[in-house]
């Protein structure tokens, strides 16, 4: 696996970046606060889904400064000989994509989400570990430069095995040691509540024998008395035999004598009735007659009627015509005003545009501007240009200026400037100054482009003056010219205005003589008020004769029909007379059959029984009650013995498990952890040990001790000498770190890895070792490890590096 390249746009201090990489030792240099540490984030970011606030607290400071939204691109090599390229925005909708080189371009391929391109990115770099993409790269292929020590130098034991058992892996079995514990007091409190349940059951099923014989009791009471009730059933159904004889008996002579009474009642109501019938047909007869007498007045006043209300109609329409003669003059009068107004109004608007337009053209004929002023605005770009080398020229004659200087006071104090420290070429010598005579050139080259910048800045004032000049006259006379634009569109407004008083005067003349015709119409109706006042007088002399008419014609008209139902309601009664006798004699036959004290003692002797037929129905009711509720106890506790059965059997199989999980946490949970944790420590001291020897050339031992302490073993005086911890100083510390970090990333598989300053701490004998094993491990010599990466990146100012690395990459301002 190979990284070819990486884009950053925007991403804090790089606007716009691009890098290619090397196969084998890439080493990016430059000074403090260029970026270096920078590409190893994005890398982080893009390539292993690192979260930006990893890197920053903020993830806006992640993004250039005035930028909104950042990009990232790592363009990649797998084994197979495939090219990718994965992309990851910061920002607003932030989006991570992977996508497969095909030909000339690149096509994403299509991913459900993050989680799906990170188990992608993961098979293509061959890092299939259960553990994040993220977690992998931030804790060993790429830590960050402030976390590069990490936990190799963290003092609590205990967190640092945790720390380096997730690392490699080995952590479930310790967590799962812990996690069981929790299990284990649950099947103890599960074994105990069972217990408790099995034991307050117990007690419950204690009386079921006594239910059993108490059940047994009920059954034979309820055989009892059910004999007893069928007895009484028998005889109260004879009794309610005779009693339904004696009812129909009383019931039909109380029948008859409701119709007797009904049909006494029907005789009075006919009899009532018929005399108000023969008054009805006497009415009716009387209005048959007023009919008659009135008929003439009736018809008389409805012809006055309809003449009235022709008359009527006529005075509607001469109201109408005077309305309408009353609009016209109106009108005809507005009109005359509004003509007049308006020719006044047209006249004065046409002096005013005139007198307008004069002094607008005065106004544009004195803006002519001098060719002079416009010869100097159309230098001021030319000008600006100038000044901008000039400037650019003057910073970097400082920057030069700065540089002499600082060189010239480090070298007067016998310092490397480069590596901070004393320079053993210039040692007990005095320095040459070989700096003064360039920067007193440098000054004077300083001066002479201040004077040529302070004459272009008097140009470039006046060419700025000549062109606010122009641009002044430019906006006034597109000012003048729209206005003279609006004058034009108002003359044109003007002229539309007079051309439309003739329709004005039109419809004067049109409103005048549609008046004088009104008024002709109107004349017609000069007689009508007295033919109406004529008419109305006509129409009441004959209004009663009408109203006595109206009053008496309903009546009359019903004269045949009162005559027919006064015969039929006199035939009805002869009728009715008739029934009653019969209902009568019908009564008498049945009050000589019908026995009424009789008829009273057997409904006596009926409702006793009932009542006793209904006790017992009771008692048998209690007692199936009392049955059913003794055998729904005895289901209860027969269900209850089985749930006893069923916790002994439960009880058996959790103490079953209770006894599995203490052998699991005893003998295996609680050893494997530590046996994985001793090969681990074995195999990478191995590696590791063989790498120090390299850097430090020591005759120490590198050993990664319990709870993945450092120690560094040698012989003193005969003895073997154990150091750790606070005895090891900050060289040995880093140059064992930066050995384990090497022998773990082998021991994991990693093929990429990145070092940010691993040399911090170190002498320089121990950084030219440092330098000299990463170019043994990139080749596999024998005597340090076998090769076992395909590129690893550092960031570094030693120059030792620049011997072994197969790409410097220098980042500059």
């Amino acid at each position: 696996m190979k990284i070819l390249s990486i884009s950053l746009k925007n991403i804090k201090s790089h606007r716009d970046l691009e890098l290619d990489f090397a196969s084998g030792i890439n080493v990016l240099s430059g000074v403090n606060g260029i970026g270096k540490s920078t590409i190893f984030e994005a890398i982080g970011y893009a390539l292993f889904g690192v979260d930006a606030r990893d890197f920053v607290g903020n993830i806006d400071r992640f993004i250039t400064i005035g930028a909104k939204k950042g990009e990232i691109a790592v363009t990649f090599a797998v084994d197979g000989g495939d090219t990718y390229r994965a992309s990851r925005s910061v920002g607003a909708g932030s989006k991570w994509l992977l996508a497969k080189e095909l030909g000339e371009s690149f096509e994403v391929e299509d991913h459900a989400g993050a989680p799906e391109t990170e188990a992608r990115i993961k098979e293509l770099l061959g890092l299939n570990s259960a553990r994040a993409l993220a977690d992998q790269f931030k804790l060993v292929i790429g830590p960050f430069q402030n976390e590069f020590l990490g936990p190799f130098v963290l003092k609590q034991p205990t967190k640092r095995q945790e720390a380096f058992d997730e690392i490699l892996g080995i952590d479930a079995w310790r967590k799962t040691y812990k996690g069981t514990k929790t299990l284990l007091s649950a099947v103890k409190n599960k074994i105990k509540v069972l217990t408790v349940e099995i034991e307050g059951k117990q007690e419950q099923v204690a009386i079921l024998p006594e239910r059993k014989k108490e059940l047994t009791g009920s059954i034979a009471e309820v055989d009892a008395q059910q004999k007893e009730l069928t007895g009484k059933e028998k005889t109260l159904a004879e009794t309610e035999k005779q009693l339904s004889k004696l009812d129909g008996q009383e019931k039909t002579a109380h029948t008859v004598k409701s119709d007797i009474q009904v049909l006494d009642s029907r005789i009075r109501d006919g009899k009532e009735k018929i005399a108000d019938q023969e008054k009805r047909v006497k009415e009716a007869e009387q209005a048959l007659a007023t009919l008659d007498k009135t008929k003439a007045g009736k018809e008389a006043f409805e012809a006055a009627e309809a003449n009235l209300k022709t008359l009527r109609e006529q005075e509607k329409q001469r109201r109408e015509i005077d309305k309408d003669i009353t609009a016209l003059d109106k009108e005809s009068a507005r009109l005359a005003q509004a003509l007049e107004h308006e020719e006044r109004e047209v006249e004065k608007t046409e002096t005013q545009l005139t007198a307008e337009e004069s002094q607008l053209k005065k106004a544009q004929k004195d803006l002519a501007v001098d060719d002079s002023v416009n010869k100097t605005a159309a230098r001021l770009p030319e000008l600006r240009r100038e000044v901008e080398k000039l400037r650019s020229a003057q910073g970097l004659l400082e920057g030069k200026r700065a540089g002499l200087q600082e060189g010239k006071e480090k070298l007067a104090e016998g310092v490397c400037p480069f590596f901070k420290e004393q320079c053993q070429n210039i040692a007990g010598k005095a320095p040459r100054d070989v700096f003064s005579a360039r920067v007193d050139e440098l000054d004077k080259e300083g001066l002479d482009l201040g004077k040529l910048l302070a004459g272009l800045g008097q140009e470039i004032e006046t060419a700025e003056k000549a062109r606010q000049e122009l641009e002044s006259l430019t906006i006034r006379g597109q000012e003048l010219e729209k206005q003279l634009n609006a004058l034009a569109k108002r003359r044109d407004d003007n002229d539309k205005r007079k051309r439309s008083l003739a329709g004005t005067k039109k419809q004067q003349a049109e409103a005048e003589e549609k008046a004088v015709a009104r008024k002709e119409d109107i004349k017609k109706y000069s007689n009508l008020d007295n033919e109406i006042t004529k008419i109305a007088t006509l129409r009441t002399e004959h209004q009663a004769a009408r109203d006595a008419f109206f009053a008496n014609q309903k009546d009359a008209q019903d004269l045949n029909n009162r005559r027919e139902k006064l015969k039929e309601w006199t035939r009805l009664l002869e009728v009715i007379k008739t029934d009653l006798a019969a209902k009568q004699k019908e009564l008498a036959e049945l009050e000589q059959d019908y026995d009424p004290k009789g008829h009273a003692e057997v409904r006596l002797a009926k409702e006793q029984l009932v009542a006793e037929v209904a006790t017992i129905k009771q008692k048998i009711n209690a007692l199936g009650k009392d049955r059913l509720r003794l055998e729904e106890e005895i289901k209860k506790m027969n269900r209850i013995k089985e749930e006893i059965k069923a916790r002994l059997a439960e009880k058996k199989i959790l103490a079953g498990k209770e006894e599995l999980v203490k052998f699991l946490r005893s003998k295996i949970f609680n050893n494997v952890s530590t046996q994985l944790s001793e090969r681990f420590r074995e195999e990478i001291s191995l590696r590791a040990d063989t790498i120090y020897r390299n850097i430090a050339e020591t005759d120490e031992e590198l050993y990664w001790g319990d709870k993945y302490k450092i120690v560094l073993r040698d012989m003193q005086d005969g003895e073997i000498r154990e150091r750790n911890d606070d005895q090891l100083s900050g060289g040995q510390t880093m140059s064992a770190v930066v050995s384990l970090r090497l022998a773990l990333l082998q021991t994991i598989g990693a093929r990429i890895a990145f070092f940010d300053e691993p040399t911090s701490n170190l002498d320089a004998a121990r950084r030219a070792n440092l330098a000299h094993a990463f170019r043994a491990i990139d080749v596999g010599r024998e005597e340090v490890t076998e090769h076992w990466y395909d590129q690893l990146f550092l960031i570094s100012h030693d120059v030792a590096f620049t011997e072994v690395t197969d790409q410097i990459i220098s980042l500059e301002k």
